[in-house]
């Protein structure tokens, strides 16, 4: 089989989420770890196939891209309640440096969103994503709903 057609296969069983996945490490895996000739996934063992495919899944790559040097991790915090990380009228982003020793600090003040606390939560997130952006961040993962409104890790853009 070449590997077009093992690359078609693999992507057929990730469905809506390939883009999560390198299709050519996962080829390039199953065929240097399997012996004999290999002429379709079904000759993969599998724990084996599940295994390869685990081992380039690129949404853990971008996590453990958020994680800092020194263990500590960047953590944008949306709040949308008011009096609870909310200053003003309108929603507040803010990003904190969460220390492994449960130590935090401020790296990104908290900014108002143009935006009112009756606001589509969707609308929200959106806001706060574009301010994070202006400011030089990019979220990584998805948005966590937490209490107080929705919290995001972040890295330098």
């Amino acid at each position: 089989m070449n590997r077009t057609d093992l690359a078609y296969q693999v992507s057929l069983t990730l469905g809506d989420h390939i883009d999560d996945f390198d299709i050519d490490a996962i080829v390039e895996d199953l065929i240097e770890n399997h012996d004999g000739p290999l002429n379709s996934i079904d000759d993969i063992e599998d724990t084996a196939y599940w295994a390869a495919v685990e081992k380039h899944d690129t949404t853990q790559a971008h996590d453990a891209d958020a994680t800092n040097d020194d263990g500590s991790e960047d953590i944008a915090w949306l709040g949308v309640q008011a009096g609870i990380l909310v200053h003003d009228n309108g929603p507040e982003v803010m990003i904190l440096n969460h220390e492994k020793d449960g130590y935090t600090s401020e790296v990104m003040p908290s900014t108002s969103l143009p935006l009112s606390l009756d606001a589509d939560h969707d609308a929200m997130v959106k806001a706060a994503e574009t301010a994070l952006q202006a400011a030089g961040w990019e979220t990584v993962g998805d948005w966590d709903d937490v209490d107080t409104g929705y919290t995001v890790k972040v890295r330098r853009a």
